[in-house]
């Protein structure tokens, strides 16, 4: 039985959580493959929790690469940092922050990763305007929600989830361009979106 829902996740551990974010190792490959991560590239990851996306991205940009896995929660990256021992994996640099209020003198991304987390947040907007800032022009940002119009057979209920169209404005707002859309399954979609030159 499906536990009701609290935007901030206080419903679920964090092996919940992981569970959640393995069961969606098949949206997440496409994720990565729209940010054309390659080795060497440093990926800012928005709502990283306990680490199963952080793992994947550090694979895709190998050792000479570099992942900003940010969460406001310690205690989800202290189970990344304990990942990150087991598998040897040095490229994540894991940061307690709100996403709202990232110092973008301290990341220069080349990509970012926004999934699964703006319908968590008291003011998503903020947040992508705070990623927009911490990117090199042009680069790409990959946002991944739940649909409104899906079958709510999983993730939040339909009042917590977040159109396309709002999602657009506030990328708008942000000053990210969209590049593309995508519905993934019944229950989710990305969006494809990208830095410009004068935002920051």
């Amino acid at each position: 039985m499906q536990k009701p829902f609290k935007k901030d996740l206080s419903h679920l551990s964090w092996d919940e959580v992981y569970a959640r974010q393995e069961s969606r190792a098949g949206l997440m490959t496409e994720w990565i493959d729209a940010l054309g991560l390659g080795a060497g590239d440093r990926v800012l990851e928005i709502g990283a929790g306990p680490g199963f996306v952080s793992l994947a991205l550090a694979e895709r940009v190998g050792s000479g690469g570099l992942v900003y896995a940010l969460d406001r929660s310690a205690e989800a990256l202290s189970n990344l940092e304990r990942l990150q021992r087991e598998h040897r994996v040095p490229q994540i640099e894991r940061i307690v922050v709100d996403a709202a209020a990232l110092d973008p003198a301290h990341i220069r991304a080349t990509s970012a990763l926004v999934t699964m987390v703006l319908h968590h947040a008291d003011n998503p907007g903020s947040i992508l305007r705070s990623v927009a800032r911490c990117l090199l022009p042009n680069a790409p940002v990959v946002i991944g929600e739940f649909h409104p119009d899906g079958p709510c057979t999983g993730g939040p209920p339909r009042d917590h989830r977040l159109s396309p169209k709002t999602i657009e404005i506030w990328c708008k707002q942000a000053g990210l361009t969209m590049a593309g859309f995508h519905r993934q399954t019944p229950e989710h979609y990305m969006l494809i979106a990208r830095r410009g030159t004068s935002c920051g």
